[in-house]
């Protein structure tokens, strides 16, 4: 029986954010009547989409941007956010303008939300959180905040970034301390937003993946053809992520690895990758491979040796974040090569021979730490098995979602004795 309602709304979608889906399952499996609202922008997403969702939501999509929303629509979105943004550039900080400016996809999510009853609105994204909020008020229901970053510290510090900044800040210190819970991805980003807005800390939830995901057993090497293999994905192959540092840290192995790069690459980056591949002399050890559905990168990243983070730092919150890929490859029963941010030194300690640290943007550690692993076939299976035993234990989904529902189910009990109080 249900046991509330809840709604969930994010800009993006679902294929592109398998934190909002897995915390949909969580809820739904709880007891909870959970709708979902999601944006639409890029067309190849939608059969993804379609994989993802459950049958048990009731889901509602918001089309945006020049791809998925008809000509019509999107010349109203472009209008609303230019005139939203132009006040804001003149000095006017009003609710609606604020968060029309910040992003297209907010003044759709916002009118649906309007006629989504619910008792409890959750916001993924800062495009969302004024929708929540708002449906919230009409309807007397609390909202809440997911932060899988922290998004103020998102752009880096050059000046440019500031008028952006300026509108992210306006939202989340409008609608952040009026919250029933916000909870974050990483400890250093729910210190981040502790911090920033002096807020109770947000509670972790880490970015950790289900044990059903992962393939059936944990294997002592990988199965890529050619190998060895050292290997990375996300949503858009780009520059700030390391994978300069890995074609150059190849070069100067003696196992000779071959990196596997998964992703759609941003305009021209392939290019250069493998002009830079070409350079250091492994053109033929570069491989870029297309994305796959979110339901089946775990199964498919154990096909691999070892996966890697090498993330630069080059703004906050790239320092603060734990990416998913991390938990990706601890599921998949990878060992991880990472760069030595802060977020990944703190959380080297706990996994131990799983994970091992290089300065970023050094090859040269990158590629000794490879051959450490890859020269040594009974070290290798060791720092896999590590990994498939802490992704299938510490850091699973099972054990994870805990966090989460604890912070639901509390504020269902705030709820609760708000409308007694009421009567």
């Amino acid at each position: 029986m249900s046991i509330g309602r809840i709604c969930i709304l994010s800009p993006s979608h679902l294929a592109t954010n398998p934190r909002l889906v897995k915390e949909a399952h969580a809820l739904t499996d709880a007891g909870y009547d959970v709708r979902v609202i999601y944006g639409l922008s890029v067309p190849r997403a939608r059969e993804h989409d379609a994989l993802l969702a459950d049958p048990r939501w009731r889901a509602s999509s918001v089309p945006f941007g020049p791809f998925e929303a008809r000509p019509s629509l999107y010349f109203a979105q472009a209008i609303t956010r230019h005139s939203a943004r132009l006040l804001v550039r003149l000095g006017y900080r009003g609710e609606r303008a604020i968060a029309a400016a910040h992003a297209a996809a907010t003044t759709g999510l916002l009118k649906t939300a309007l006629n989504t009853p619910a008792d409890l609105y959750i916001a993924h994204y800062v495009a969302a959180l004024p929708a929540a909020a708002r449906a919230a008020q009409r309807y007397g229901a609390r909202y809440a905040f997911d932060a899988e970053d922290f998004h103020l510290g998102d752009l880096s510090d050059d000046p440019k970034h500031e008028f952006e900044k300026l509108i992210i800040r306006g939202i989340e210190s409008r609608y952040l301390p009026g919250a029933a819970y916000v909870t974050a991805a990483a400890p250093m980003i729910a210190d981040a937003y502790a911090q920033t807005y002096q807020i109770p800390r947000p509670t972790v939830v880490l970015n950790t993946f289900p044990r059903a995901w992962a393939p059936g057993e944990w294997s002592p090497k990988g199965s890529a053809t050619p190998g060895p293999s050292l290997y990375w994905f996300s949503q858009t192959v780009g520059p700030g992520r390391g994978l300069e540092t890995a074609i150059q840290a190849i070069a100067l192995t003696s196992s000779s690895p071959h990196l596997y790069v998964r992703g759609k690459a941003a305009a021209g980056f392939d290019k250069r990758l493998r002009a830079l591949a070409m350079q250091q002399g492994v053109g033929d050890r570069l491989h870029l491979i297309a994305p796959e559905t979110p339901l089946a990168m775990e199964r498919l990243g154990a096909q691999y040796d070892i996966g890697f983070s090498g993330e630069t730092g080059f703004s906050r919150n790239n320092s603060l974040a734990l990416g998913n890929k991390l938990f990706s490859y601890l599921c998949s029963g990878l060992p991880i090569l990472a760069s030595s941010t802060a977020s990944h030194q703190a959380i080297a300690t706990e996994l131990g021979d799983a994970m091992a640290l290089f300065p970023a943007g050094n090859a040269a550690a990158l590629a000794t730490l490879l051959d450490d692993l890859l020269l040594n076939p009974v070290r290798l299976a060791a720092a896999r098995e590590d990994a498939w035993r802490l992704g299938q234990g510490r850091y699973c989904w099972e054990e994870e979602q805990g966090a989460l529902l604890r912070s639901v189910d509390a504020a269902f009990v705030r709820i609760t004795a708000t409308t007694r109080a009421s009567r």
